[in-house]
């Protein structure tokens, strides 16, 4: 059986009706265009016929562009929102807490053995808050704020390590505002460390910072301090972004007492540098912590090279004090000597990804005194154990040697006071010490 022409008007309205389709807002205009004049020519529609379908398809294209305009803008719209919220201030509860138990000798009057509960064994105990904001993709601004915590007395603020009593700061360790830029570095300004804290704790194999650690050498050394040698008030720092695996590390701090605008004034600049498993840092102190002085020049330099579970670290620091020569080595305070070298080196060793051992090694020379007298070597080893990764368990055992004609106190613990009414550290003495401390270590 034939089939059957379809009759010309049939095919005109099937012609039609695809052209109908063809007119949708997924087609192009000019398509639409060319077929419609292949249809007239053909003498299949009109001239108004054409006319009139290329008016539909053209409104038909404005509405569609108008439509995926609107659409376009209701994302952006959409999208700045969001990136706004995100934008908002965002508040950070952070710190640490720390306790342990400890035994060693002559800790107390130079001759007397103690043992207790240790205050802050591995680290500084603190707690503090962050509120930033994102300004732009770029910047950032932060404030923050951070107090020293005991945990043997519930003491906060400068006072945790003594007994919690008398008129001293409560954020003592950090009160300040950032501008953190991923481009041009970040600005700090107000009460915090200086690059001297973050190149101590980081180029220290020990990694306990109170107990047989680098801390407790530098105190005496005249290194580390508080008051304007690894922390400062009045401070303006700035970080700048890492180029090359370098960056520059600088800042200065303001003093000012009545009567004396340049007193406490401090100078700080250094930098590090970062290559694979290699580490540099160096850092330059020029601090008048008594008068209109320099009475402290420190120069710290340390290394540190890492090879898959091994990290072995050397440093070495100069302080100088070219005014007072009056003054003595202290382990409370940088007395500021005028003739220190500190040798330090050491190595960890990662057994597992949740066990380290430690072992560090530390000379102070007193080169002002007759016969080095007030020299301290100090020999420390520790384990830690992280079986969570916001946990330490850690055993420690130090010992230093001294001379017997030794005048100036050195302890091997940062600060050990056995009663709660008793603002004196009693750890420190003359002769040489030698302990065992164990604890653990939250993170929050």
């Amino acid at each position: 059986m034939k089939a059957r022409l379809a009759h010309p008007s049939t095919r005109a309205l099937g012609l039609v009706l695809v052209l109908g389709t063809f007119v949708a807002p997924t087609y192009a205009i000019e398509d639409v265009k060319a077929l419609l004049e292949i249809l007239m020519e053909k003498g299949i529609i009109t001239q108004d016929e054409y006319n009139s379908k290329i008016k539909k398809a053209q409104e038909s294209e404005e509405v569609r562009q108008f439509t995926e305009a609107q659409d376009i803008r209701r994302a952006n719209q959409f999208i700045e929102k969001k990136t706004d919220e995100e934008r908002q201030f965002k508040t950070n509860f952070y710190g640490q807490v720390s306790a342990g138990y400890y035994a060693a000798s002559n800790m107390k009057n130079s001759t007397i053995d103690a043992s207790g509960m240790s205050d802050q064994p591995k680290a500084n105990n603190r707690v503090g808050v962050r509120v930033s904001r994102e300004l732009d993709a770029d910047t950032t601004a932060m404030a923050t704020v951070e107090s020293n915590l005991s945990t043997r007395t519930g003491a906060v603020g400068k006072d945790a390590g003594a007994s919690g009593t008398g008129a001293s700061p409560i954020f003592d360790r950090e009160a300040n505002f950032r501008l953190i830029s991923k481009s041009y570095g970040t600005l700090i300004v107000g009460r915090g460390p200086n690059l001297q804290t973050d190149l101590s704790g980081a180029f220290d194999a020990r990694q306990n910072w109170n107990f047989g650690g680098l801390k407790a050498i530098g105190r005496y050394a005249g290194f580390h301090s508080a008051s304007g040698i690894n922390r400062a008030d009045k401070m303006i720092r700035y970080i700048s972004p890492v180029m090359e695996g370098f960056n520059f590390d600088g800042a200065v701090s303001f003093g000012g007492v009545p009567g004396d605008d340049e007193y406490g004034n401090n100078i700080y600049l250094g930098g590090r540098y970062k290559k694979g498993g290699f580490e540099l840092g160096y850092n330059h102190i020029e601090a008048k912590l008594s008068t209109n002085k320099t009475n402290n020049r420190v120069d710290f330099f340390a290394a540190k090279y890492t090879y898959q579970a091994l990290t072995v670290n050397l440093g070495y620091a100069i302080t100088r004090n070219p005014l007072d020569a009056s003054a003595t080595l202290s382990a409370s305070t940088p007395g500021g000597r005028a003739d220190v070298d500190t040798l330090f080196s050491g190595a960890v060793v990662r057994f597992t990804p949740k066990l380290s051992a430690n072992l560090g090694w530390y000379q102070v020379r007193d080169k002002t005194s007759g016969n080095g007298k007030n020299d301290v070597t100090m020999v420390a080893t520790g384990l830690t154990w992280s079986p969570y990764k916001d946990w330490d368990f850690f055993v420690d055992y130090a010992a230093s040697t001294r001379k017997a004609n030794a005048t100036s106190a050195f302890s091997i613990y940062d600060a050990w006071r056995p009663d709660t009414n008793n603002k004196d550290s009693l750890a420190a003495g003359t002769k040489g010490q030698a302990g065992m401390s164990v604890g653990a270590l939250f993170k929050f």
